[in-house]
């Protein structure tokens, strides 16, 4: 595959969702020994409570400044680019946090909505099931298009956190939520091509997780403890595995956005706010 200089893209216009999913592969494929041991380490930190979730954070958001560098041709070695984010580990943990708290209260508020437009679809059409069910998949389609509209403004909290000075948890997502304006629908077309693909992997741990169920259920007894303490173990070394293989091209992918996006409103080489 080529190599296309997508330091230059910004001000002619938007990258396109191929370029930004193929340069994300492309970015990954070059670097996929780097990255991958990252990601594992990352993911293996994740059994670690609260400071291996940190660690989790700080590593994925490391792996997204390499990619950043990448595409602005001024890459960083893994040193030099972890002595820039470790310092905010704990940052990255509360954007985490954060993030998840505003997705739990945009979740009940959707989920009490809901009810109460079905109770007033059920006093409205009475024993009409056939009214009120499409009343609550209108409320139902409404609200997945709030829910994944309010995901692609919040995507990439954790890119400017590990590249810009000045910038904490709450800024970060102030700063994801004005970078992201009016490239919404963008956005989405490249997290639904990004999920493609990444569905041979989800695909292939799936059926992983099937055989490994079955053999050992043949082997070891489906009832007994040796069981479910092997298959615990094999399991969470699969998933561990799968997750450690995706994360750098989501990661890779979240820094060519934040590249795009940022270059067309503030012009990259006018001024970087990198530490």
């Amino acid at each position: 595959m080529p190599k296309k200089n997508l330091s230059s893209s910004g001000p002619t216009g938007p990258l396109s969702v191929g370029n930004v999913v193929s340069a994300s592969l492309r970015i990954y494929r070059d670097h996929f020994k780097s990255y991958f041991s990252l990601a594992l380490v990352a993911y293996l930190w994740l059994l670690v409570p609260i400071y291996g979730w940190a660690k989790y954070s700080a590593i994925s958001a490391l792996i997204s400044r390499l990619a950043f560098g990448e595409v602005r041709e001024k890459p960083e070695t893994v040193s030099d680019a972890r002595r820039e984010v470790n310092p905010r580990m704990w940052s990255f943990l509360w954007a985490g946090i954060l993030t998840f708290l505003i997705f739990l209260g945009v979740s009940l508020v959707g989920g009490i909505a809901m009810f109460f437009v079905g109770m007033g679809a059920g006093a409205l059409f009475g024993q009409n099931f056939t009214l009120v069910a499409g009343f609550l998949l209108v409320a139902v389609i409404a609200f997945l298009i709030i829910y994944i509209r309010l995901f692609s403004r919040l995507l990439i909290i954790e890119v400017p956190l590990a590249i810009e000075n000045n910038i904490g948890a709450s800024s970060a997502i102030g700063r994801s939520w004005k970078l992201t304006k009016g490239s919404v629908g963008r956005i989405q077309w490249i997290v639904f091509v990004g999920i493609l693909v990444s569905l041979p992997i989800t695909i292939v741990v799936q059926i992983l997780t099937v055989i490994v169920q079955v053999v050992l259920s043949k082997v070891l007894g489906a009832e007994s403890g040796l069981f479910y303490l092997v298959y615990y173990i094999m399991i969470v070394g699969v998933s561990i595995g799968s997750g450690a293989l995706v994360t750098p091209f989501w990661q890779a992918m979240k820094a060519i956005i934040y590249y795009d996006v940022r270059s067309r409103k503030e012009g990259l080489g006018l001024q970087m706010r990198d530490r």
